[in-house]
């Protein structure tokens, strides 16, 4: 299934992406392939700079806790940035409402944020029309002529963000296609895995309780084998503690969204590995609520509820809830964003595993949507145009995209926290602690840099199980994919904007996703299947009235249009 990203973006997520939380104040291939050039331009080489400056920082992912306040020491990460670039950041990450605080910044005579990296698609639009922004080709042709960026930077993607902005104004994070892979070819298969197949989004299982309880993993590949195991684990212990059955993804277990590409949480994995797609057998979008494996998928929550397999609080608590639990060992399976949980930092007391997709009990076939065309990545950053010293910032920017940055960015410090053996990057035990508590260590903590094609070329496929890349991950996040029956989301993916905020329509969608989150829970937590029914055949009724017929509509012409453009059909494979 592709990730949807309330954070946006999704499906080109890297594996270890968290995506949502935090407040301004929370602290929180061969690597050697063309160094030279990047790590040297603008003077950002060993000597470092002596010229400093504090700029302010902007994010609207509220789960992202860079190091804050920065840290000046010279051996740190963010003091190496300091010393090779002349800057350091004061980060504004609002916990709430990022969208509106920068919105009125955008229409206020307040200056805007130096640095501004983000992910909603009408935030950037915003951002965009009101000719804040540079655009970066500018930007770097007037204070940095030389940048590595301006002749070695993804073609594919680079078109990507003129068609979404008309212009090349953001540098993106997560960057994975075709061009970006010629520049940076993967180390080894394991990564071409990777790149085809990755998803958060998953079903696993702790395989120490498996064992405990003589569970076998052929008997966890059907709905029904998937619900006598949770109620086989009821009861049990694991180091002393209660086991907890089944741990829902919290309050964004159902992901609800209304126009989009399917859902997220808990509730988008069951829809993919049942079948549920946005496109009916005729080749016509609507919504995903609508497909008949979404009701299965609604009805497998409900079983499972029923029986007891997890505490409806589930549904309310934030992901540090969520990723205490799954880290704690206790849990027995969790359905969901694995980016929520830890599963493969080193300090998590557990293991785990899946043996791909859970058959329905209506046999529809798996499907993994994904987009094969060259996307925008997930931040997008950008530069203000009253940011003071573009000059530093056009040498920031050199470092953190060059192979000295991003190995700095990813892995801390070689000898501490990584080691090169062939010229690829290997972390130690020390570099799997450090990158997961990046929001004191520093290490994987820039997330707006992160760039999946170098990370693969760079990284010497691992040999162990926990970190974010090892053989656990490639397992839990890959094994799914392998399994569907692929198809490709480009077609689906609407305009930023598509349906013009503050509209009727809009407003609708809002009043509509409002809606189902309620409904979708009272589904969950019916007292019997009766009652159950009969909530969702008042929703489906409820929603039409709402304007759901109208949205669709709107969408279904739009992506006809794509399709034909892009030379791509989709067709329904189950419903």
């Amino acid at each position: 299934m592709t990730w949807t990203l309330r954070a946006g973006a999704v499906a080109l997520i890297a594996g270890a992406m968290a995506l949502s939380g935090c407040s301004s104040n929370s602290s929180n291939g061969n690597a050697s392939g063309n160094a030279g050039a990047s790590a040297g331009a603008s003077g950002s080489g060993d000597q470092g700079t002596t010229e400093t400056a504090k700029l302010t920082w902007f994010s609207d992912v509220s789960g992202w806790n860079p190091p804050s306040p920065w840290n000046s020491d010279p051996a740190s990460v963010e003091g190496t940035i300091t010393s090779k670039t002349g800057l350091s950041f004061e980060f504004n990450i609002p916990a709430q409402d990022a969208g509106t605080k920068l919105s009125l910044m955008l229409v206020s005579s307040d200056k805007l944020p130096d640095v501004i990296s983000i992910s909603d698609g009408t935030l950037i639009k915003k951002l965009i029309q009101a000719d804040k922004v540079w655009k970066l080709d500018e930007f770097l042709q007037k204070y940095d002529p030389d940048s590595p960026l301006l002749s070695k930077f993804p073609e594919d993607i680079k078109q990507a963000l003129i068609e979404r902005d008309g212009g090349w104004y953001a540098y993106p994070s997560h960057m994975d296609s075709t061009d970006a892979r010629e520049l940076y070819p993967p180390s080894s298969d394991f990564y071409n895995d990777f790149a085809k197949f990755r998803s958060n989004g998953a079903i696993m299982f702790n395989e120490q309780i498996m064992e405990q309880a003589g569970i076998a993993a052929d008997e966890l590949t059907t709905e029904a084998g998937v619900l006598a195991a949770l109620e086989k684990v009821k009861g049990m212990t694991f180091n002393g503690s209660p086991v907890i059955p089944l741990q829902i993804d919290g309050k964004e277990y159902a992901g609800m969204s209304v126009g989009g590409l399917g859902h997220g949480g808990t509730l988008g994995v069951l829809e993919s590995m049942f079948g549920a797609m946005p496109v009916d057998k005729d080749g016509n979008y609507r919504d995903i609520i609508l497909a008949p494996e979404t009701k299965n998928a609604i009805d497998f929550l409900y079983e499972a509820a029923k029986l007891g397999a997890f505490d409806p609080s589930q549904m309310t608590t934030d992901d540090t809830a969520t990723k205490a639990a799954v880290k704690s060992g206790r849990v027995f399976a969790f359905i969901g964003n694995t980016a929520d949980t830890g599963f493969t930092d080193e300090d998590a007391a557990t293991t785990w595993t899946t043996p791909g997709p859970v058959q329905s009990s209506q046999n529809a076939k798996p499907v993994f949507g994904k987009s094969l065309k060259a996307g925008t990545g997930w931040l997008s950053t950008f530069i203000s145009k009253s940011a003071p010293h573009p000059e530093l910032i056009a040498k920031w920017l050199d470092f953190m995209t060059s192979d000295e940055g991003l190995l700095l960015n990813y892995y801390g410090f070689e000898g501490t926290d990584y080691a090169l053996e062939d010229g690829l990057a290997v972390q130690t035990d020390q570099g799997l602690k450090d990158a997961a508590n990046y929001s004191t260590t520093g290490v994987f903590a820039f997330w707006p840099f992160h760039n999946i094609a170098w990370h693969d070329h760079a990284t010497k496929e691992p040999t162990i199980a926990k970190g974010a890349d090892g053989l656990m991950a490639r397992t839990v996040q890959t094994t799914i994919g392998k399994a569907s029956e692929v198809y490709d989301t480009t077609p689906l993916q609407m305009p930023s904007d598509f349906i013009e905020a503050g509209s009727k329509m809009a407003n609708n969608q809002m009043q509509i996703k409002t809606y189902l989150e309620a409904q979708v829970s009272k589904m969950v937590l019916a007292k019997d299947e009766a009652s159950r029914d009969q909530t969702y055949e008042e929703t489906i009724a409820k929603i039409k009235q709402m304007g759901l017929d109208e949205i669709n509509a709107k969408i279904n012409e739009q992506f006809h249009k794509q399709e034909q453009s892009l030379g791509v059909t989709v067709i329904g494979i189950n419903s």
